[in-house]
């Protein structure tokens, strides 16, 4: 879009912009006669100085401006301009003809090529503003309509989002095909009721949004809009009933920003769910934080079936070499309503829900396949990928894992999972059962924040394990508490005598690394070293760094 704009800017300049370039093209025809004329006439390759006004001309000012400046050009050093002014030389007829027939078709071209690439732009922009089912703003579109009213607004502008109820029943009953239909038949009903009171746009899936710049047009929108819930749709001529909710938000006193606005308005939503109302006006004294879990989930489960979540890998180094030892996954996501999520605002809350296991199956598939690409690079170290409890109940996720690798013919002891302490805490019947199939495999078992729990011993004890990673609350003290050096250091040790690999997180300066490295702790990961990296840069991490250390200095 960056290319494209500057592009616009030459080929569709406005105002000043334009009178400036329009300048420089006079100017530039003024320069290159001066220079040509300087040289003895048309003899020397000068003249050719000319096209580039020309070919100007042609991409501001299209095929008309184009043709007019190679005429113009063409004349000015055609009959009235000798071959050579010292030997007085005119210059034959078919020579300056013919100069002045390719003047006006290199205009005539580049202009023509101008007026296309103005048309691609102009689509180029209406798709990236608009929805493609039903021709209405998208969310894109409505932010900069919005940027712009609020520039002219006195008084509040009210965000409404309008929901189509129930739609997962249209969707197993009809199919996409149908449900599609019926969002059109109500974005075309919502055109009507609005009219010029508003501006509507196509939020997602099953939602709008109405902008209503004043206030006083809000009741009689929302009486009209009860035709919407007691109209009848249509899919394939047999008739639907369909439920419309609202939300509403207010500019400014809700919030200024649009994004925030639309949470809130869908917080509001939300409640009309609970309490079988047709509207809802957020308000502060709302339940924000669970309205916000029921939409951060409902998000999240779009995005996975959008397939738009991202999986990135942080390093984890030798730390004696500072060479790349594996990588763990972790989850990036970036919502178009929520914004940037941290996963520590997000995953607590998917675990105490089925959707994490789902959202597992996606980041196991996920990894297995870039460690497909790593292997046939001849790259291949081994992933850990982060299991909730939950997951341990559902074979499912385990048989996945399980046909992944050896669909891609990943060998099993490239793979680790890790499991976090307090999940071991909640549920340790549950685990040691699936751990032992695991590790019968050959996939490697981590126990994640050791330290953070309450019978760490015990685990190291129980648990079928390989690795054990020390929480970073930990690492980021030994360098100025004894008491947190004195549990890693014994850590280290215990792990050792029971043959554990010991993997310390969140190192952040060389000083812990070097305590970490005296004390003999295998491997370690932390910004000091890498922050996660994007799939498609880990290949060439892995190329450039398999020989070399990825930390450079190591005191």
């Amino acid at each position: 879009m960056h290319f494209l704009k500057i592009l616009k800017l030459l080929i569709s300049p406005e105002g000043k912009i334009k009178y400036l370039l329009g300048s420089l093209i006079i100017a530039l025809v003024s320069v290159g006669y001066l220079i040509i004329e300087a040289t003895d006439g048309t003899t020397f390759a000068y003249l050719h100085i000319l096209y580039i006004p020309i070919i100007l001309a042609g991409l501001i000012f299209s095929v008309r401006g184009g043709v007019i400046m190679g005429l113009v050009l063409g004349m000015m050093v055609g009959p009235f301009m000798p071959t050579s002014y010292v030997d007085d030389i005119s210059q034959p007829f078919s020579s300056w003809a013919f100069r002045l027939v390719i003047f006006t078709v290199v205009g005539a071209l580049v202009g023509s090529g101008s007026s296309l690439f103005r048309a691609y732009i102009k689509e180029v922009e209406f798709k990236h503003i608009t929805d493609p089912l039903t021709g209405l703003p998208n969310l894109y579109g409505l932010t900069q309509i919005f940027l712009k009213i609020c520039q002219n607004a006195s008084k509040s502008i009210m965000i409404i989002v309008v929901e189509i109820y129930q739609t997962e029943e249209i969707i197993r009953a009809f199919g996409e095909e149908g449900t599609s239909m019926i969002i059109k038949q109500v974005a075309k009903n919502l055109q009507k009721i609005v009219g010029n009171e508003g501006i509507l746009g196509r939020l997602q899936d099953h939602r709008f949004i109405l902008l209503i710049p004043e206030e006083k047009y809000l009741e009689g929108i929302f009486q009209r809009c009860e035709s919407l819930s007691t109209s009848t749709y249509q899919i394939n001529d047999i008739p639907l009933f369909v439920e419309i909710r609202f939300g509403v938000s207010r500019y400014p006193s809700d919030d200024k920003n649009l994004s925030q606005l639309i949470r809130k308005a869908l917080i509001a939503i939300n409640v009309t769910h609970h309490q079988a109302q047709r509207i809802s006006y957020f308000n502060h004294h709302m339940s924000d934080s669970s309205e916000y879990n029921v939409l951060l989930l409902h998000q999240l489960k779009a995005a996975l079936e959008r397939k738009s979540l991202i999986l990135e890998y942080q390093p984890k180094v030798y730390l004696k070499t500072g060479k790349i030892m594996g990588f763990e996954a972790l989850i990036r996501w970036v919502d178009p309503l929520l914004g940037p999520m941290n996963p520590v605002d997000f995953i607590p809350l998917v675990e105490e829900t089925l959707l994490i296991n789902p959202l597992t199956k996606w980041v196991l598939e996920t990894a297995i396949l870039q460690m497909h690409h790593w292997q046939k690079e001849g790259v291949l170290v081994p992933v850990s990928v982060n299991f909730s409890i939950k997951n341990f109940h559902d074979a499912s996720v385990i048989e996945t894992l399980i046909d992944l690798l050896e669909k891609y013919q990943i060998p099993p002891h490239y793979f680790e999972i890790e499991i976090t302490e307090i999940s071991v805490a909640s549920s340790m019947s549950a685990l040691i059962d699936a751990l032992k199939l695991l590790r019968k495999v050959g996939v490697r078992i981590a126990i994640d924040d050791f330290g953070t729990g309450q019978s760490s011993q015990q685990y190291l004890l129980d648990l079928p394990l390989n690795i054990v990673k020390i929480d970073k609350v930990f690492i980021q003290s030994i360098c100025h508490n004894s008491t947190a050096a004195a549990i890693v250091k014994n850590i280290i040790i215990l792990a050792h005598e029971l043959n554990l690999e010991v993997i310390a997180e969140g190192i952040e300066t060389h000083s812990q690394y070097d305590l970490l490295t005296k004390w003999g702790c295998e491997g370690g990961q932390g910004y000091l070293m890498s922050r996660s990296l994007q799939g498609e840069v880990t290949t060439n991490c892995l190329k450039h760094f398999s020989n070399v250390p990825l930390i450079s200095k190591i005191t």
